[in-house]
């Protein structure tokens, strides 16, 4: 003969299973972090237009020398101004159905990147003064943006516990804080304020940098226990 546990034990130790029987919880959670702008990609340059190709190089040159010296005597190191756009292009009116030959643009484009960011509205005048006349683009940006993204990720991490917590406790369940999975999803970004000319006043052309926003979101799973 031999001992068996009685139905009654089996059926108690099945509740028991039951009662802490794993399952899975899949939340996403969002992080954000804003700060001040520390670093400005200014794009800018001059436009000229002859109709002989060399004047309009030469005109053209002696502007971009001079708009660099400027620039430079405001401290900012050479190497931070750089020739994005070089073009040449013949330049046409259409009279009376025809294509006439008007003469030759050339537009030399500098991106100057500029870590005070204070100075923006000083170089821009400084570059009109000098003879530019295309202002391209202003671009607020950070020098380390990869510390902003670490921190946005870090507050998402958090949110996503926050989020399990609360369907957990409305559940009745009880959740393990560990996770067993965490997905970085495609959601980064870094929302660009647009600069704002206020005025023309004499001195400094007036520019709000206003601020930076990054942005992360993870998809983080969780265990709970019925």
């Amino acid at each position: 003969m031999y001992w068996q546990e009685p139905k009654y034990n089996q059926s108690r130790q099945g509740q028991t299973l039951m009662r802490n029987q794993k399952q899975n919880l899949k939340v996403v959670g969002e992080g954000s972090i804003t700060t001040t702008p520390d670093r400005v990609l200014i794009t800018l340059g001059v436009i000229t237009e002859d109709k002989s190709v060399v004047t309009a190089q030469q005109e053209n040159a002696a502007a971009i020398t001079a708009i660099i010296q400027g620039i430079v005597e405001l401290g900012i190191q050479e190497n931070n101004i750089q020739t994005t756009v070089y073009r040449i292009d013949p330049q046409y009116d259409f009279i009376e159905g025809e294509q006439v030959f008007r003469g030759y643009r050339v537009a030399h484009l500098l991106q100057v990147t500029v870590d005070q960011v204070e100075l923006t509205g000083t170089i821009i005048d400084s570059a009109v003064e000098n003879g530019a006349n295309s202002i391209a683009s202003i671009t607020f940006t950070m020098r380390d943006p990869s510390s902003m993204y670490l921190s946005a990720l870090t507050n998402a991490l958090e949110n996503a516990r926050e989020k399990a917590q609360v369907i957990s406790n409305n559940l009745g369940v009880t959740l393990n804080p560990t996770p067993i999975q965490v997905k970085e999803l495609n959601f980064t970004n870094a929302q660009q304020p647009y600069p704002k000319v206020l005025s023309a006043q004499v001195g400094s052309t007036p520019i709000q940098e206003g601020q930076l926003t990054v942005e992360a979101a993870i998809e983080v799973e969780f265990v709970y226990f019925n």
